[in-house]
């Protein structure tokens, strides 16, 4: 099958849904597909052994090392040559907007998948519409596109409204590579970590608060891996808090395992995950997750973890009883475990292909 692949990133430091997409190509490339990827100027090694169509681009102003695809005629030229079955698109933005224009042209059937959360563009772009601008140009991509796929029921139901009605939308969850799942154990009682873009929608602040908390009563160590344009503010932060953190920077994804083993708790209070891919990530090495009744986390967490509403007492006391109640901590860590089986790449990679059958089939 050859898929030309739309998305205005296609780097591992932009963030999951730009991880997502790099394994959705990894993964049909090695399954015999054929796979044209349509991003920006701006790549990574990540496009090391796969073709790429590099078109011109603009920073987006909004936020930092993002980037947006801009039309090209080289464009049309490569997409007929190329031919694809059909076309997947990332995001409702300029890559999906490009997509839909030349599926359109080239009478090919499209596909797009939405991964930002309503209210992500309005903390970068439009400060007080509440989501709603988001809400309504998935709803517009929703009635040109074949298909649209979601990250979670949560995401889905929170854009239904606006959706085309009688449309196919089907939940895909996002998968994680192999070497996130393993035997070796994580440890009880020592460590917190929190894997993030140090970025305003992570409410990190919070976090911080509530880790300073749980330093009053355990003596815990407490580890922050990612990076963004809030860290030196957040640096600030946790000393003005007197916190005991550890500031990592971004990390390769693949050795984040070898993070999440020398932890004992994850959390991350976002409220605005629409998967939360270093939830699933977590899991898959057995380490329990504290997060917010918020977004997709209880969807995704399920019984692998402790989710609390947004109040610092009720989240440090949830931390708190992790890192001392070791028998409760294990049973955590057997159900993430369990929980992280319906996240496996191989059944990502499955389901995207079956989507693909039944729109090409129609």
């Amino acid at each position: 099958m050859k898929i030309a692949m739309f998305t205005d990133a296609f780097r591992k430091d932009i963030g999951g849904g730009s991880k997502v997409v790099i394994d959705l190509v990894s993964g049909l490339v090695e399954r015999g597909h054929d796979v044209l990827v349509v991003t920006g100027q701006s790549v990574d090694d990540s496009a090391n052994g796969f073709k790429v169509l590099r078109l011109p681009s603009i920073s987006y102003p909004f936020y930092d090392k993002a980037e947006m695809i801009l039309p090209s005629l080289e464009l049309i030229k490569v997409l007929k040559d190329y031919n694809p079955h059909l076309i997947h698109y990332h995001e409702p933005f300029t890559a999906g907007m490009i997509a839909l224009i030349v599926s359109k042209y080239l009478n090919k059937k499209v596909i797009g998948t939405i991964h930002i959360d309503p209210l992500h563009l309005s903390q970068y772009a439009f400060k007080v519409d509440n989501g709603n601008v988001a809400k309504m140009l998935v709803g517009f991509v929703s009635r040109q596109s074949d298909i649209i796929v979601f990250v979670s029921r949560y995401q889905k139901e929170t854009y239904y409204p606006y959706l085309r009605k009688n449309g196919f939308y089907p939940v895909i969850y996002p998968g994680i590579p192999d070497y996130f799942f393993s035997k070796k154990n994580t440890v009880f009682g020592e460590s917190i970590i929190t894997v993030s873009r140090l970025a305003p929608e992570k409410n990190l602040e919070f976090a911080f608060k509530v880790i300073s908390l749980v330093q009053k009563k355990v003596d815990v160590n407490y580890h922050v891996v990612g990076d963004g344009p809030k860290r030196q503010e957040l640096e600030g932060y946790a000393k003005a808090l007197g916190l005991k953190v550890k500031f990592w920077g971004n990390v390769e994804r693949e050795k984040l395992p070898e993070f999440y083993r020398n932890s004992s708790v994850f959390f991350l209070p976002s409220k605005t995950e629409t998967f939360g891919l270093v939830f699933a990530e977590a899991m898959a090495c057995g380490l329990p997750v504290v997060a917010l009744n918020a977004g997709s986390a209880p969807e995704v967490i399920g019984d692998g973890g402790i989710i609390c509403e947004e109040k610092v007492d009720e989240v440090a006391e949830a931390v708190t009883v992790l890192l001392k109640d070791r028998f409760l901590w294990m049973e955590k860590s057997n159900k993430a475990r369990e929980r992280a089986e319906d996240f496996r790449r191989d059944k990502f990679i499955e389901e995207h292909l079956k989507i693909y059958e039944k729109v090409l089939s129609n």
